[in-house]
């Protein structure tokens, strides 16, 4: 199958060996996104660049991604800029507070974000969304659609099915994904091949960690191979769509 410049970080993944090949693309993409915002192409300091991380700011995970990169002079002007606008709109929702009425003895207040004051709403909503989070999303969108028009050539469907299978959250987002993106000449070999592989090599990563868990048995000799010592790690991952071994991401 000829390589076209959107099929060659897929074909990489599938080739990567990984437990989960859109794994492999998302820690791609996230990297990638964190070098670009702090890295030192220095995007922090384009007015396109600093509006969208102004509105979309950042999560937990990806504030410490950013830190551990380590760019302090980048992070803090790219910070800067997001603090100023949030500690404006914290103003105005402030000013604009209406304290609560007294609740009676025997009232009860709504329960959820419905009976929430627009002051918490408001912060819980600036929680709620991340520029990191946002460009790695429309990258693996980009590369589910891609999988999809790959898998039309033999060849790539073959490399599909030798591969080790998809952690359960891309997974879920492959088969939802699939509905509108799976040509429908493809639909019974996504569902006939694609589910099986993933049954099986869940079954795989499950039995190496019941052998790791054995071998701390100390009434059995146990030969501790490379399936069995990495085996909490695959299972993390196969879990939750991530690579828990993983250094910290830094810059260079």
């Amino acid at each position: 199958m000829k390589e076209q410049i959107y099929t060659i970080p897929v074909n990489e993944a599938f080739d990567s060996g990984d437990e989960c090949p859109f794994c492999y693309l998302e820690r791609a993409a996230e990297r990638g996104a964190i070098n670009y915002a702090v890295g030192p192409e220095a995007s922090y300091m384009e007015s396109d660049v600093r509006a969208l991380t102004n509105e979309l700011g950042f999560c937990n995970h990806h504030l410490k991604s950013l830190y551990d990169f380590g760019n302090s002079l980048g992070n803090a002007l790219i910070l800067q800029s997001y603090y100023k606008l949030l500690m404006d709109e914290f103003q105005e929702q402030l000013d604009s507070f209406d304290k609560p009425a007294k609740r009676g003895l025997f009232s009860r207040g709504k329960s959820g974000d419905e009976g929430s004051p627009p002051l918490v709403k408001w912060s819980r909503r600036r929680q709620e969304t991340c520029y990191i989070c946002d460009k790695v999303q429309k990258n693996m969108q980009r590369y589910y659609e891609t999988f999809f028009m790959m898998v039309k050539k033999e060849e790539f469907r073959k490399k599909a099915e030798s591969c080790k299978g998809f952690c359960m959250r891309h997974f879920a987002d492959l088969v939802e994904s699939a509905q509108d993106n799976l040509p429908n000449s493809e639909r019974d070999w996504f569902y006939d091949k694609i589910f099986p592989l993933m049954k099986q090599n869940m079954d795989r990563v499950k039995g190496d960690l019941d052998d790791f868990v054995e071998s701390f048995d100390y009434h059995q000799q146990h030969v501790i191979t490379p399936n069995i010592r990495d085996a909490l790690s695959r299972t993390m991952q196969k879990l939750g769509g991530l690579h828990p071994a993983d250094p910290p991401f830094k810059g260079k």
